[in-house]
C-alpha cells in the first residue's frame, strides 16, 4: 500500500496531492454535509428507493414571483417603503425583488424533470411573466395576491406575508410544493421523492444550527422568522434547532388551515408588515413543513441542493462544477442561485451574465 502511494507521488505528484488534500478536506457544496465524491451513490440510491412504491395522487406547484421592472410595481414599493418603519436588516435591499429571469428557467426545469406535476400556480402582484405565452403551457396560472390575501394587508412586499396565503390558492391540491423563482430542480425527480404514497411529506433538513448563526451576527428576518415560529411550534413539545434546505419545499393544505385555525392571532400580527420584520413568521420555508412532521404527516428525507450567491467569487466554481455535469448523472437534485443582497464587497463582476450562461446552458436544452 505504502509502495503504491510512493509510486504514485512519483509519476504524478498533481494527483496525489489532490487526493491526500480531499480526503482531508473534501469537497462540499450541499447543506447536508455531503462530500462531493458521496452525492452520486446516494442520488442513485435515492432514486432507486423511490421508484419501489409509487405516488399517483395530484401534486401541484406554487411559485411567488415579482417583476421588479414593473413601473407601477415600484413606484408602490417605493412609496411604502418611505413610510414604513418597522422592516428588519436587508428587507428592502434591490436584490430581494432583482429578477434575473430566474423563474422562466425554473419553470422549464420543472417541465422537464418533473412532468408528472399536476398544475404550476405563479402568485404576483397584478403582474404577468413576459414570456409566459413562450413556454405556451396549460399547465401555468397566474394567481394575483389580491386572489388569496385580505385587501387590509395589500399591497405587501413581504414575503413571508405572501406564502402565509399559499393555501387560499383556489384548486390548490391538497400536496403541493413551494418554490422560489431561484430553485431549479437539476435531475429527473419521481413524485416519491416529495411526497410517499401514504401522502407522508419529505422534511429536507438541512445540517446547520439556527442557534449557531443567530449568534454568529445580525439575524436576518427570515432567521427571526423561524425563531418565532419555534415558538409556535414549542405547543407541541417540539424542539427545532436546524433550519431546511433552500430548497423546494413539500408542503400540505390543511396544515396551513390547521396553523390558520389554531393560531390565527399570532399569523394575523405581522399581515400588517409591508417589508420583512423581526416579528415574522416563516411558515412556507419552515414552520409548516416542520409542523407536518410534529403532526406525523413528513418524515426527514435527502435532498442534495446546490446552494450558493450568485455575486460571490465561490459563484464561479458551481457555475463550473454544474455546465461540467450537463446531460450527466451527477447533477444534485436542486440548484438555489440565491440574489443575498446588494451591498456586497466582493461581488464578482457581470454576475448577472454569468448566471444567465449557467441557466441557458442546463435548462434551455432538449426542454
Amino acid at each position: 500500500m505504502i509502495n503504491k502511494k510512493i509510486k504514485k507521488f512519483i509519476k504524478c505528484p498533481s494527483v496525489f496531492l489532490r487526493d491526500y488534500f480531499l480526503k482531508k478536506r473534501p469537497i462540499i457544496r450541499n447543506e447536508i454535509r455531503v462530500s462531493e465524491e458521496e452525492e452520486f451513490i446516494l442520488l442513485k440510491h435515492d432514486f432507486e428507493l423511490e421508484k419501489i412504491i409509487s405516488t399517483d395522487f395530484p401534486i401541484d406547484v406554487v411559485y411567488t414571483w415579482v417583476n421588479n421592472e414593473d413601473p407601477e410595481w415600484r413606484e408602490r414599493m417605493e412609496n411604502n417603503r418611505c413610510s414604513s418603519t418597522t422592516y428588519a436588516a436587508y428587507a428592502a435591499d434591490e436584490a430581494r425583488f432583482s429578477n434575473h429571469d430566474e423563474l422562466y428557467y425554473s419553470v422549464l426545469s420543472v417541465l422537464k424533470y418533473m412532468p408528472w406535476v399536476r398544475h404550476m400556480y405563479i402568485v404576483t402582484d397584478n403582474q404577468i411573466p413576459p414570456w409566459l405565452d413562450k413556454i405556451n403551457s396549460s399547465k401555468i396560472s397566474i394567481v394575483d395576491h389580491k386572489d388569496i390575501i385580505d385587501e387590509v394587508f395589500l399591497p405587501t412586499f413581504n414575503s413571508h406575508v405572501i406564502e402565509a396565503h399559499l393555501h387560499k390558492i383556489i384548486n390548490l391540491a391538497e400536496h403541493f410544493i413551494y418554490f422560489n423563482d431561484d430553485v431549479f430542480v437539476g435531475r429527473p425527480l419521481l413524485p416519491s421523492h416529495f411526497f410517499k404514497s401514504n401522502g407522508i411529506a419529505s422534511l429536507f433538513v438541512a445540517h446547520k444550527s439556527l442557534k449557531k448563526m443567530r449568534l454568529k451576527g445580525r439575524p436576518t428576518p427570515t432567521l427571526s422568522a423561524s425563531f418565532n415560529s419555534i415558538d409556535i411550534l414549542q405547543h407541541f413539545g417540539a424542539q427545532v434547532d436546524n433550519p431546511l434546505i433552500h430548497t423546494y419545499v413539500p408542503l400540505c393544505k390543511t396544515t396551513y388551515e390547521y396553523l390558520w385555525l389554531h393560531f390565527d392571532k399570532q399569523i394575523t400580527c405581522f399581515l400588517n408588515n409591508k417589508f420583512r420584520s423581526d416579528n415574522d413568521l416563516n411558515m412556507a420555508t419552515f414552520l409548516v413543513p416542520w409542523l407536518n412532521y410534529f403532526l406525523g404527516k413528513a418524515y426527514p428525507q435527502r435532498d442534495i441542493c446546490y446552494y450558493f450567491n450568485i455575486r460571490s467569487p465561490s459563484a464561479v466554481d458551481y457555475y463550473k462544477t454544474i455546465q461540467g455535469a450537463v446531460d450527466t448523472d451527477i447533477m444534485p437534485h436542486s440548484i438555489c442561485a440565491n440574489d443575498f443582497n446588494s451591498i456586497s464587497h466582493n461581488k464578482i463582476a457581470n454576475y448577472e451574465a454569468k448566471l444567465q450562461d449557467m441557466l441557458i446552458a442546463h435548462f434551455s436544452k432538449n426542454t
